[in-house]
């Protein structure tokens, strides 16, 4: 990935293609590193344009990794929530006044299903994040599904976010009851307001305290990192950008960040970070490069 970014950074010369090419033909393993590799920049939407040797022939992996991923989306798109009843687009927040009176507001790139029929009221989060006010109905509790674990409404107004199998709870009104399975077990919690709580697949934690405020600014445009890793920060910054960050040196990771940020203004997020972290940041097209900048040796806040 690194020379992929390297050859498309600016004009390379034809030199610097046969070097690739050379490296890319010396064993299979460095033909499936490459192949790999021009695969992902072709999602990104750097199209590849380089010369192609007699000798090259189509990647045939890329063309497996395609079909695998089509098949995938097939066979896995109701657990991804391809197909959910709301899905917001990058960068974009929605807020939507449910039939049975509650309100749910929605982070971008989020997937929810909406039940509201029947003996209980039930969302399935599938990824993203969403704050919901749930309106009082005795007869029919409200629960988020989410992962492994559901999130019981205790009259309550309460924050969750999902990245993969990860679901972090704040609750600002009242208190959520979490059941988690994990470990052929049933772990249950009861989180209070002010409080948040995380689980996975390997179980629950104990309830600890936030800053409900700080925690649910996104539902303002805005974004607030206390003390927060950068690899933390980028992870919260990814449903507002399109393409990827790339950190190319993994220790950049645990750098300190604290800042608020708007979520609609991408060059002032960037901007953040450059100036108070011991980093260098390039754009590419659907990508974000992130290296260490030698001239600045410790960061500033």
């Amino acid at each position: 990935m690194q020379w992929l970014v390297d050859l498309h950074s600016g004009d390379p010369q034809q030199a610097d293609w046969e070097a690739y090419l050379q490296w890319c033909e010396t064993s299979p393993e460095h033909q499936r590193a490459a192949q790999k590799a021009e695969w992902l920049w072709e999602q990104l939407g750097g199209a590849l344009q380089r010369p192609v040797p007699r000798s090259r022939r189509l990647p045939v992996l890329g063309l497996v990794l395609v079909t695998g991923l089509a098949c995938g989306l097939v066979w896995h798109g109701d657990e991804q929530g391809w197909m959910a009843d709301q899905r917001t687009a990058v960068g974009e927040r929605r807020t939507l006044q449910l039939a049975d009176g509650s309100r749910l507001e929605l982070g971008p790139q989020t997937r929810v299903d909406i039940e509201l029929d029947g003996p209980q009221r039930r969302l399935h989060l599938y990824r993203g994040e969403l704050y919901v006010q749930v309106a009082r109905d005795p007869q029919r509790p409200f629960e988020i599904a989410a992962g492994d674990g559901n999130l019981r409404a205790l009259g309550t107004a309460f924050a969750v976010r999902r990245q993969d199998d990860a679901v972090h709870l704040v609750v600002t009104e009242h208190a959520v009851r979490a059941r988690v399975q994990a470990g052929g077990a049933t772990q249950t919690a009861e989180v209070q307001a002010g409080q948040g709580l995380d689980y996975d697949a390997d179980g629950l934690s104990r309830p600890y305290a936030v800053d409900p405020d700080a925690e649910t600014a996104w539902r303002h445009d805005r974004l607030v990192f206390s003390n927060r890793s950068l690899g933390e920060v980028l992870d919260a910054l990814k449903p507002y950008h399109r393409g990827l960050f790339w950190i190319r040196d993994e220790a950049l990771r645990q750098l300190p960040v604290t800042g608020v940020v708007g979520t609609d203004d991408l060059q002032a997020q960037l901007q953040l970070l450059q100036h108070s972290l011991p980093v260098r940041i390039r754009r590419l097209p659907w990508l974000t490069i992130i290296e260490r900048d030698e001239a600045r040796t410790s960061p500033s806040r």
